[in-house]
């Protein structure tokens, strides 16, 4: 039968666990304090471990926030905005308006304008008659002046090309327009991407210090290795989700060079010490629809269209039974010298002629009909066309303004949301001090702060992107309109940005 334990050493058994209980709660209660400042949330990463931060080095995310000496300034949106002019895209659709315009004074000089031509023609006529040579030597040069009368086909299609110069620049309006709107919404989606990066960067921060903590509390024997396990399995999801916002800001980076036509280096995020979300006053919404279908390139281009079938059809049916009458007036000199059997014969012949000329199309073998249905037909297609863009930019204009409201209503919600986990996380963090929750408890709060952060920042960045939307149907998006928004983000620009090539 096993002995029973001798008093003396139940007495020493006892007094050593006393003596480590109480070595634990001192050191518990010194060093209580000290781990509340560890694992207290910070808004930019701090000092990390040297495994972190060969990881974090290894996708391109700095350790550490650029400093003001190192970090540049960033490009600001109003600066990409401006210098759209230049940009290829906007370049082409100018020169093609141009080219336009160019074909539609053609068609106005070939319609009402009067023309003089100018010629001149030397020659040698040698010929044999009746086995003997002649020789005869000849120059002419004429001068022919021709001055459109009538000619209602000619000055139709001249409308219908005026019409379509028309549409050249209204395209050309729109290819800015819709550049513009491209820009602004991937210059957004580059502050979001880099807004949550650094939001990423804090996170990492965080549980650095967690890990910290851990480490400390292990070596005092009042931890387990799951805790550091899964403290070190949250680090991994943050830093492959820091490499996925870093790719992503890459992507952004590149779509705004290809835009913009010049280098651009987006902010680090969004201003974190703006105190409130100005917004940029919207007209109703039946005003701003009235305006947008009044003044949308698109729509006016579609107009123009419509106008320019009109005129095509005035054009084919004068092509089909209306005459042309030109004046005509021409000048000609021709002089030749006949050689024949030694004989000379000089002639010096001057002509000058005033008149009319009347053409009078009488039978096509059905040509002009077919061309009068292929002109009605486009009519047709144009005004489908017009019905189209006003119902597109109608439709995009309200989802706009009801994308901006929702995005204010979601923004309000996603902050009450941040303050509602960050009083949770600090209540946790105080229980888990106190040894009254575990590890696993305070990573999840951890995590939904970085999710509510991560969700709030998007939700700011929603409401920009439908504002300038809204703008940019209502032709407003320019640097003058989003003076409001510049205030929100960071000057500097982030310090991993790709450089253009």
């Amino acid at each position: 039968m096993p002995l029973a334990p001798h008093p003396s050493s139940i007495g020493l058994q006892l007094h050593v666990c006393a003596a480590v209980i109480v070595t634990a709660a001192c050191w518990h209660s010194a060093h209580a304090l000290t781990l509340s400042q560890h694992l207290s949330w910070p808004s930019a990463p701090t000092r990390t471990s040297p495994a972190t931060a060969e990881v974090m080095a290894s996708i391109g995310v700095p350790s550490t926030p650029p400093t003001a000496a190192s970090s540049q300034a960033a490009t600001t949106w109003a600066a990409l905005l401006g210098g759209l002019d230049q940009a290829p895209g906007v370049k082409e659709a100018k020169a093609r308006a141009e080219a336009s315009q160019a074909i539609s004074e053609q068609s106005q000089a070939r319609a009402w304008l009067p023309r003089v031509d100018a010629s001149v023609r030397t020659d040698e006529q040698r010929q044999r008659y009746n086995g003997l040579a002649t020789r005869t030597p000849s120059s002419a040069s004429t001068l022919q002046a021709t001055l459109p009368l009538w000619r209602p086909a000619d000055r139709a299609n001249a409308r219908a090309d005026d019409a379509v110069a028309e549409q050249a620049q209204w395209q050309a309006s729109l290819r800015r327009q819709s550049l513009a709107r491209e820009l602004s919404q991937s210059y957004l989606s580059a502050v979001e991407a880099a807004e949550q990066t650094r939001l990423t960067r804090a996170y990492l921060a965080a549980l650095e210090q967690q890990a910290r903590a851990h480490q400390k509390r292990l070596q005092a024997g009042l931890g387990t290795v799951l805790d550091a396990l899964e403290t070190r399995a949250r680090q991994e999801q943050a830093l492959a989700q820091s490499e996925q916002l870093l790719s992503r800001l890459c992507s952004l980076t590149l779509t705004l060079n290809r835009l913009s036509g010049m280098p651009a280096a987006p902010p680090d995020g969004l201003n974190p010490h703006s105190p409130e979300d100005p917004d940029v006053t919207l007209p109703p919404l039946q005003d701003a629809t009235a305006q947008a279908l009044s003044s949308h390139p698109e729509v006016l281009d579609a107009r123009a269209g419509v106008r320019g079938s009109l005129e095509t059809i005035r054009a084919r049916d004068a092509e089909r039974w209306q005459p042309t009458l030109d004046a005509t007036a021409g000048h000609s000199r021709t002089r030749q010298t006949q050689r024949f059997e030694g004989q000379s014969d000089r002639q010096d012949i001057r002509t000058e002629a005033v008149g009319l000329v009347l053409n009078w199309p009488l039978f096509s073998s059905g040509f002009q009909q077919a061309r009068q249905r292929e002109a009605a037909a486009l009519l047709s297609a144009a005004q489908a066309r017009l019905d189209d863009a006003e119902a597109r930019v109608a439709t995009e204009l309200q989802d706009a303004y009801q994308r901006h409201e929702q995005a204010r209503r979601q923004q309000a919600r996603q902050e009450a949301v941040v303050a509602s986990t960050q009083a949770t996380l600090d209540a946790v963090q105080k229980a888990w001090l106190a040894g009254l929750r575990g590890t696993t408890e305070l990573l999840d709060a951890q995590q939904r702060l970085h999710n509510a952060r991560m969700a709030h920042a998007s939700a700011r960045v929603a409401t920009l992107q439908a504002g300038s939307d809204a703008l940019a149907l209502l032709g407003l998006l320019d640097a003058t309109h989003i003076a409001p928004w510049l205030g929100l983000f960071d000057a500097a620009s982030t310090s991993f940005a790709p450089s253009s090539p």
